[in-house]
C-alpha cells in the first residue's frame, strides 16, 4: 500500500491557494492524501467593489460580512477540489513585514497537520502579501 501524504497548501490571499495550486491539491485529494488549504489573510485589500465605493467618497464598508463572504468563497472553492480541511486565519492582508502573531498561527496549523509537503508562494514574489506569507511559513516551520 502506498504511503499517504499530508499536504499543506498556503496562499497569501484566500484565492491564491486555489488559483496557484488548486490542481495539485485536487490531484493529491484524488490520490487519497490529506490536504489542508490555508490562508493567513482575509484578502480584502483586493476587494475591488468595496474599495472603489470607498475611494469614490463613500463610507467605509462593514468589513465583517465581506470577510465572511471571502471565507465562504474559500471554503466552497476548496470543497469543489475535494479539500475539506480549510483554514482561514482572517488576518489583514496589508502586511509589509512578517508578523509574529501570524507566524504562530501558521505554526499551530503546521503542528496540527504535520505536513510532509508545504506548497506556497515564491519568497521573492512581487506581491508583498505573497512573499510575506511564504516568509511567515518558513519562520513558522522553524518555530
Amino acid at each position: 500500500m502506498e504511503r499517504k501524504l499530508s499536504i499543506l497548501n498556503v496562499g497569501g490571499h484566500p484565492k491564491d491557494a486555489i488559483m496557484y495550486a488548486g490542481g495539485t491539491a485536487a490531484m493529491h485529494v484524488a490520490r487519497g492524501d490529506r490536504v489542508c488549504n490555508l490562508t493567513p489573510t482575509h484578502g480584502l485589500s483586493h476587494h475591488e467593489t468595496a474599495l472603489e465605493d470607498f475611494y469614490a467618497g463613500g463610507d467605509m464598508p462593514d468589513l465583517g460580512p465581506l470577510i465572511e463572504e471571502r471565507k465562504q468563497e474559500f471554503v466552497d472553492a476548496s470543497n469543489d477540489l475535494g479539500v475539506t480541511d480549510v483554514r482561514f486565519l482572517g488576518h489583514d492582508d496589508d502586511i509589509p513585514v512578517p508578523k509574529e502573531e501570524i507566524i504562530y498561527d501558521i505554526a499551530d496549523v503546521i503542528g496540527d497537520t504535520r505536513p510532509d509537503i508545504i506548497i506556497t508562494h515564491n519568497p521573492y514574489d512581487e506581491t508583498p502579501a505573497h512573499a510575506n506569507a511564504t516568509r511567515m511559513v518558513i519562520l513558522a516551520m522553524e518555530a
